[in-house]
């Protein structure tokens, strides 16, 4: 009966100890992101999309200049010698339109838009695209959306991920 005992104890160790567990999987493993993944190749079409529009435009019209950073823009007036910079109180007169030439909104009855440059108090492009122009300058600038109203617009005229066309006029510098 002991030898018994003994075979039965010999024959569950033997049994569990050739059984050996699969490695675990590491619980820090990073997973694919494909929700990422699939929201960036989206952006990249859409910014095609943007690019070809917008050439398309410029192809129709003509006389626009790429920036570095990313606008285009046309001089069609040249004002004073004084120039606008980082912190100064600018006013001018502009008209903000879609490039199928709907009139979003425009500055009347002699009313200018105000703004301090650099502040972010008017959409990025601008605050950037106006630096280095004088009193009297007329000038059309493209601002594709990641530059204009982004990726929801103004929930009034300008749709989401919509480049504009804002034709402006500087009429004061301080």
């Amino acid at each position: 009966m002991k030898n018994s005992y003994i075979f039965l104890i010999l024959l569950t160790f033997l049994t569990t100890a050739c059984h050996r567990t699969p490695p675990q999987i590491p619980s820090n493993t990073p997973e694919e992101d494909t929700v990422g993944m699939n929201l960036i190749e989206y952006n990249k079409l859409c910014q095609e999309d943007e690019r070809r529009e917008i050439e398309a435009y410029i192809d129709s019209v003509g006389g626009f200049t790429k920036s570095e950073d990313g606008f285009y823009y046309r001089v069609k007036g040249q004002g004073s010698r004084d120039k606008v910079k980082d912190g100064d109180l600018v006013a001018m007169a502009y008209s903000i339109e879609l490039l199928d030439g709907t009139v979003c909104y425009q500055s009347t009855d002699g009313k200018a838009l105000t703004f301090t440059v650099g502040k972010r108090q008017v959409i990025k492009g601008l605050d950037i695209a106006i630096v280095g122009h004088g009193i009297g300058d007329e000038i059309d600038f493209i601002f594709p959306y990641n530059m204009a109203y982004g990726i929801i617009g103004d929930r009034e005229c300008i749709t989401p991920m919509t480049p504009v066309l804002y034709r402006i006029k500087v009429i004061s510098v301080k």
